[in-house]
């Protein structure tokens, strides 16, 4: 049995385990917190695409 844990397996696993935990005791903050992300990603996303567009 082995007892250590590479950090490839835990460090995702204790993402997951608090990320579930901040969405249960904070639902609210953590709905806002994904708009947020979201609209972030979409903005870079935007701006990529106009980048690329005038390339040529």
């Amino acid at each position: 049995m082995k007892l250590t844990t590479s950090s490839g397996k835990f460090l995702p696993t204790l993402f997951v385990i608090g990320a579930v935990f901040f969405i249960v005791r904070e639902p609210a903050k953590a709905a806002h917190f994904a708009a947020a992300a979201m609209d972030g990603l979409m903005k870079v996303a935007d701006s990529l695409v106009t980048f690329l567009s005038n390339f040529g």
